[in-house]
């Protein structure tokens, strides 16, 4: 320890409680820069079987200019020592408070602290927390700690500067029990054995991170080696790289190790630059509410996305392969250079998401991520159509505003900005430009402004790229470009006109611009010709240059790389309907969007869209078979009257994708492509989920029941699990109809089975069925689940409630009993506690609940994170919806004559 140990006061100080300082003086937002870190020695004292766990920690700080408040962050600690030790004069203790419900900590000293360098040295205690900051799970009866630090949970872990731009080394110590193993961001550089059970574990100094990118984790752990990352260009020494999995499962992680340094190579190849850090450990988190978590040398995964092989289901594999290549883009993207503050997080998150697609694609060409990046942008479309969604570029005013960050607009949104920008300039300028950001802001903090200036600086026009990113990132909603042709000149020219893209029920206005980075391909006798230009303002023209003559076709979003949607003049949209089979992949996904979006804004009849489905069906890439398919759900529940019109209708919805489910049958074929078996599982699970198809469900009811250990006819047979009797990309599915037609005597061996495993993916395959049963009886016994001491991992309380939101005979139930559980259900989804909104809301459709949901939440979401704007989103949603059926009234639902 680098502890200046002195004659200190020993008065011992209130830390709990919140102070009754005045708001308008508590910095909520970022803080003063008056102190600032420059290097933080951190010791931890823990043992994982105990409540709570101590620490001391010494922030070496600069003070600008003297001051009697040093303003930190700290959550529910108990600070027992507070001490300013500066280089030069006499020390002060420090009086703690936490003076605001989101972990703002004001310390006050008791005379003005003098600029220049110092020590704040606190010691502390403080219980383990739930899911976030250093929290304890217990898989298999034994007690492990670990991390979950990013966004705001290191406050609640150990005191200090909690905010990206607060960027420093850090020295971590952890004293734990002499049989556990402790793992942090550093390499381990020294063990002593203390008096009693407990050693102390000395880590090597980081490099300067954030607070959020610290990690650690203490317990049983089972440590593999992996194989070491070999040499690579500019680094001349191999990375150490291991797997911590919990005690047992280490020799799951052999797939996930193996293939982690063909990852990092990529990325060091793209980038230009070595791996930022020392070493690199895989950790294998047993509960853990984020998918994984970038931390410095030390990235952090749901189990399941590091235990699968070869063998594993499509998506399995798959998830590894991307996750994977999403955490390593952020060890530069993220670590090695950090957003300032969280209106930026899109910088880590928007840029792993791009990222890490190109290199999973260029891993496994076979997973066509360029297809997911591109399913992703649709998907992010959805929020950003709402009139509340929020921008890329967003404003975060206080920690409620933080974790609403973290979606869709971030990630997907945030990524196909990238990607329309890196076709527009080149990969390759682009590519340079990435490196060129990177290398400037090494170590450091950048902006928006930063990487945009970087990236335009490589086009033939910086400043009107520059100019166009801007208004995509720092304004909401989605560019809406309607298209015409104009054939009547020396040469044949597309009108354009743009809008913001508007539902049925939006109450955002249109009037709105964006920089289009606007590239199109069109059908010029035998060839097909591409053309490209920033289409600025309400109007523009485009004049085809190498067109013979008036064009057979247009697509106005060439290969599907631009985030906007389009709409085309009815000769031409029908044009490009009769060239379906002429698009690539891509474009032909945008297309069905193109119908699919026309739908949602009023323009297109649900009669339109059932007769648009059948093309789609037919097309070659599974993200264009769907697409649409699941507007024929809402159809049915809020279009149709009743049972018999609904049964009508699923069995001609059926006739549309029956052919594609018969083409790849009902069981995996050797040697078939991934996309395959992805297809084969949407359309089983919506035969059996939706249309309830008998032929398909009869089918998955019995190989579920012999998953299950059970006969025919529900009984025990071998009583054992037999995982093999289903496919594992149906497995689930399987499960699901074979307790929803089993009865209780197929529930007791689903719960007598999930108890008995430990297996994350099984165990939510289980927990599905068993939630999804739509009996009373076993429903509320799942609910029951949620709060038997010690049974449910925190991540799987969704699975095994989620299902009851999916009906209209099982929603009251579920609503009653989480208006009544809030705090308790808020409190174990943490931070994620404002997708109990979620649970209540389902299936609500009109502006009676909308007004209902907001006054039964709005004082309730105040303060939990993200809750305001997942609250807002919600409501507007639900009026939405009800808007869509007011619209709808009057309108046929028929399929075409054939």
């Amino acid at each position: 320890m680098i502890l200046r140990r002195t004659v200190l006061a020993t008065a011992l100080l209130a830390a709990t409680g919140l102070a009754s300082a005045a708001g308008s003086s508590i910095p909520t937002g970022p803080l003063p820069r008056t102190v600032v870190p420059s290097e933080v020695a951190l010791q931890l004292t823990i043992d994982p079987t105990r409540d709570r766990f101590s620490g001391h920690v010494d922030l070496s700080v600069d003070v600008a200019s003297a001051t009697d408040t040093i303003w930190m962050h700290g959550k529910g600690l108990n600070i027992t020592r507070a001490v300013y030790m500066p280089s030069n004069g006499d020390n002060q203790t420090l009086s703690a408070q936490q003076v605001d419900v989101s972990g703002v900590l004001k310390l006050t000293a008791p005379r003005q602290i003098a600029a220049g360098k110092g020590v704040i040295a606190i010691d502390y205690d403080a219980p383990f927390g739930e899911l976030q900051g250093a929290y304890k799970v217990k898989p298999d009866g034994r007690d492990y700690v670990m991390t979950q630090m990013e966004p705001l949970g290191a406050r609640t872990a150990f005191p200090g500067f909690d905010e990206p731009s607060f960027k420093q080394p850090w020295r971590m110590t952890l004293v734990v029990p002499d049989a556990d193993v402790a793992v942090a961001n550093g390499a381990e550089t020294a063990t002593t054995d203390l008096d009693g059970p407990m050693k102390k574990v000395v880590f090597e100094k980081t490099e300067a991170l954030p607070s959020y990118l610290v990690a650690f984790a203490v317990g049983p752990w089972d440590v593999v080696d992996g194989p070491d990352i070999a040499p690579n260009g500019e680094r001349t020494t191999p990375i150490k790289l291991r797997g911590v999995a919990a005690s047992g499962q280490g020799g799951k992680m052999a797939y996930s190790l193996e293939h982690t340094p063909e990852i990092v190579r990529a990325l060091e190849d793209y980038f230009g630059i070595p791996y930022p850090f020392g070493k690199l450990d895989n950790l294998a988190a047993p509960d853990f509410w984020a998918g994984a978590m970038e931390n410095a040398g030390l990235i952090v995964y749901r189990d399941s996305l590091m235990f699968p092989d070869e063998n594993s289901a499509v998506g399995r594999r798959q998830a590894f392969w991307g996750v994977s290549a999403h955490e390593l883009a952020h060890q530069w993207f993220g670590d090695l250079v950090t957003t300032r503050w969280w209106d930026d997080i899109w910088l880590n998150e928007g840029f792993a998401t791009w990222m890490g697609n190109k290199i999973h694609g260029q891993l496994q060409p076979q997973a066509h991520t360029d297809r997911g990046l591109l399913e992703g942008a649709i998907g992010a479309m959805g929020a950003d159509s709402l009139a509340s969604t929020r921008r890329v570029h967003e404003p975060i005013k206080d920690f409620t505003d933080v974790q609403s960050a973290f979606d869709g607009i971030t990630y997907q949104k945030g990524g196909a900005t990238l990607n329309m920008f890196e076709q527009y300039i080149g990969p390759e300028p682009f590519r340079t430009g990435i490196r060129n950001y990177l290398k400037e802001h090494a170590r450091g903090n950048a902006t928006s402004a930063d990487l945009i200036a970087a990236l335009a600086a490589q086009s033939d026009d910086p400043a009107a790229v520059s100019q166009a990113f801007f208004s995509f990132i720092d304004q909401p909603g989605v560019p809406f470009v309607k298209v015409d042709l104009d054939c009547s000149g020396a040469k044949p020219a597309l009108l354009l006109e743009q809008q913001r893209y508007l539902p049925i029920g939006s109450t955002a206005s249109a009037d709105m611009t964006w920089g289009i980075p606007l590239t199109v391909r069109y059908g010029d006798g035998g060839n097909v010709r591409t053309q490209k230009m920033m289409f600025t303002g309400k109007q523009g023209r485009m004049e085809l240059d190498q067109a013979s003559g008036c064009p057979a076709w247009v697509m106005p979003n060439a290969h599907g790389t631009g985030y906007y949607r389009f709409a085309l003049a009815p000769k031409w949209q029908e044009a490009l309907s009769g060239a379906f089979a002429q698009l690539d992949e891509r474009e032909q996904r945008v297309y069905a969007d193109s119908v699919t979006a026309a739908y949602g804004a009023g323009n297109l009849t649900p009669s339109q869209l059932l007769a648009a489905l059948p093309q789609f069906a037919s097309a070659p890439v599974r993200q264009t078979v769907t697409a649409g398919m699941y507007n024929t759900e809402w159809m049915a529940e809020h279009l149709l009257a009743d049972d018999a019109a609904r049964d009508a209708f699923h069995a001609r919805v059926a006739d549309i994708y029956r052919p594609r489910l018969q083409q790849l049958g009902m069981a995996p074929k050797a040697g078939e492509p991934d996309d395959d078996g992805l297809l084969r599982s949407s359309l089983v699970g919506f035969f059996a989920e939706t249309l309830k198809d008998k032929a398909v469900r009869d089918a998955l009811d019995k190989q579920g029941r012999a998953v299950l250990g059970l006969d025919a006819g529900g009984k025990p047979a071998t009583g054992k699990l037999d995982l093999d009797a289903a496919p594992q990309d149906l497995r689930g599915i399987a499960l699901d109809v074979a307790l929803q037609e089993g009865g209780k005597a197929a529930f007791d061996a689903a719960e007598k089975h999930f108890r008995a495993s430990q297996d994350a993916v099984l165990r939510s395959q289980l927990l599905g069925a068993m939630g999804g049963t739509k009996d009373a009886a076993a429903n509320e016994r799942m609910r029951a689940l949620v709060f038997e001491d010690g049974l449910l991992r925190r991540n799987e309380i969704f699975s095994a409630i989620g299902g009851q939101a999916g009906d209209k005979a099982t929603r009251p139930a579920l609503r009653e009993w989480t208006d009544a559980h809030f705090k308790q259900i808020e409190a174990k989804l943490a931070p994620a506690g404002a997708a109990v909104v979620n649970l209540y809301s389902a299936g609500m459709c009109s502006e009676a609940e909308a007004a209902e949901l907001q006054d039964k939440f709005g004082k309730r979401m105040e303060d939990v994170e993200g809750g305001p704007r997942e609250l807002k989103q919600t409501a507007e949603a639900i009026r939405m919806c009800a808007a869509q059926v007011q619209a709808r009234k009057g309108q046929p639902v028929e399929f075409p004559k054939h």
